[in-house]
C-alpha cells in the first residue's frame, strides 16, 4: 500500500487513523450482531405470534422444518461427494 492509498484509507492525522479503525470495528460488530441475533429475533416473533395463532404457526413450522431438512440432506450429500 502506497503512502497516498494509506492516507486515503485511514486519514492524515492520528485522530483520523483511530476514528477509521473504530468505524471499521463498529461495522464488523454490527455485521456480527446481525448474523447472530437476526435468527433469534425471528424465532422470538414466531413465539409471540404463536401464542395467539397456534394453528397457523404449527403449519408454518412444519413447512419450515421440511424445507430445512431438504437443505440439510442436500448439504450432507454435497459433503460426502467431496
Amino acid at each position: 500500500m502506497t503512502e497516498k492509498e494509506y492516507e486515503r484509507e485511514y486519514g492524515k492525522t492520528k485522530l483520523d487513523h483511530v476514528l477509521s479503525h473504530m468505524t471499521i470495528a463498529f461495522g464488523k460488530i454490527l455485521e456480527f450482531m446481525a448474523i447472530l441475533f437476526l435468527p433469534f429475533a425471528i424465532v422470538e416473533q414466531l413465539c409471540i405470534y404463536g401464542v395467539t395463532h397456534p394453528d397457523q404457526i404449527i403449519s408454518l413450522l412444519l413447512v419450515l422444518m421440511i424445507f430445512l431438512t431438504a437443505l440439510a440432506v442436500r448439504a450432507v450429500k454435497k459433503l460426502r461427494k467431496k
